[in-house]
């Protein structure tokens, strides 16, 4: 059994695509009120909520943004992933937990590596993006 299993997003992979993409993942873990990553930051890794709930923001020195929330079995990463201008790729916003929360760690070129081998997986984080793109240009 693989710690992808229980990830949705992956359900198209085969058990050994699952097994060898595994192989580049870990769990971490985050007390409450956490920082994991501040805008800018260089983005190396894609995170997806096992267990928890991490805010996503934009910190000013006049303001503090809420954009969205990630809950579990969602996603960390995918808006830098698409950033094919940028090298290093950099974050587009701040992130914490509000609780505490576990988290697995993939790097992003094991990802990407799978992306450009299954189009399927690109179009799902395509799709993600997307999403997110237009939950933020709503608010």
């Amino acid at each position: 059994m693989s710690i992808l299993d229980w990830i949705s997003f992956f359900d198209n992979l085969s058990l050994q695509e699952k097994d060898n993409l595994a192989l580049f993942c870990q769990e971490r873990f985050l007390k409450a009120w956490e920082v994991l990553f501040k805008e800018w930051d260089e983005a190396t890794a894609l995170y997806i909520v096992k267990s928890g709930k991490l805010r996503v923001h934009k910190e000013r020195p006049d303001w503090d943004q809420t954009l969205g929330y990630i809950e579990q079995w969602e996603f960390v990463w995918e808006m830098a992933f698409f950033d094919w201008e940028n090298i290093p790729k950099r974050r587009m916003a701040s992130v914490k937990s509000l609780e505490e929360t576990v988290l697995i760690v993939m790097m992003n070129y094991s990802i990407t590596e799978l992306a450009r081998k299954r189009k399927d997986i690109y179009d799902k984080i395509a799709e993600v993006i997307n999403d997110r793109k237009l939950k933020n240009e709503l608010k």
